[in-house]
């Protein structure tokens, strides 16, 4: 019986190694990097509602991520978060997946700061694991004032909404508009918030409605 062709051998040898590293691939996920911040919303000037939004990119396929369970532990408690069909979006050429709105648990007046730890698993019950930093100055928590934000560290933008709380603009004031004629520009906006962000910190300043009235129009 006549040999193959030397070139066939070869060709069904890649074909072989290819089909081995792609199944490699498929049996394990990695994470490239995470993002990670705490929000501070300041419905009013009061102490403001917090939350936590935790994304992460793979560095294989973003769909294949079922659930990630966030962890934080101290010397008394675990506090322990899961996102279940995370939200996935494409930023530039990064995928991501997970959630933005973590609540703060009921027995705890504010997030702990520190080191928390992921976990990512995929529908196979492959998983990957990592961490991020929470850091924050306390002083946020004691109420609104636009003087806290005037620091090189935060960087301002202002986001716009319409009547029924729909996102319509979002940018940096780089003409140095007041309010008002910001309103003007932006077509059908009726609120803004002030939104100071730094490092892995974001903070929502109170609604200013347009012509100065309140949330009932007074």
């Amino acid at each position: 019986m006549d040999k193959p062709p030397p070139c066939k051998i070869q060709f069904l040898s890649i074909l072989f190694w290819a089909f081995v590293f792609a199944s490699c691939a498929e049996d394990s996920i990695a994470i490239a990097t995470a993002d990670a911040k705490i929000v501070f919303d300041f419905e009013d000037e009061k102490n403001p509602a917090q939350r936590l939004s935790v994304f992460v990119n793979p560095s294989s396929n973003v769909r294949r991520i079922e659930s990630i369970d966030v962890k934080f532990s101290d010397e008394n408690e675990l506090y322990f978060w899961k996102i279940e069909n995370p939200i996935l979006f494409q930023s530039q050429e990064n995928s991501w997946a997970g959630y933005m709105h973590l609540s703060l648990p009921s027995n705890l007046e504010k997030f702990p700061r520190g080191e928390y730890f992921f976990e990512c698993v995929d529908a196979a019950g492959n998983s990957a694991q990592g961490n991020f930093l929470i850091d924050y100055d306390e002083d946020l928590l004691g109420g609104f004032s636009s003087e806290k934000f005037s620091g090189e560290k935060w960087s301002e933008r202002i986001a716009f909404y319409s009547e029924i709380g729909e996102l319509l603009h979002f940018s940096k004031n780089e003409k140095n508009y007041g309010d008002e004629k910001f309103f003007h520009d932006i077509k059908d906006s009726h609120f803004l918030r002030h939104v100071y962000q730094a490092r892995n910190v974001i903070c929502l300043g109170p609604k200013i409605f347009k012509g100065g009235v309140d949330e009932n129009g007074q």
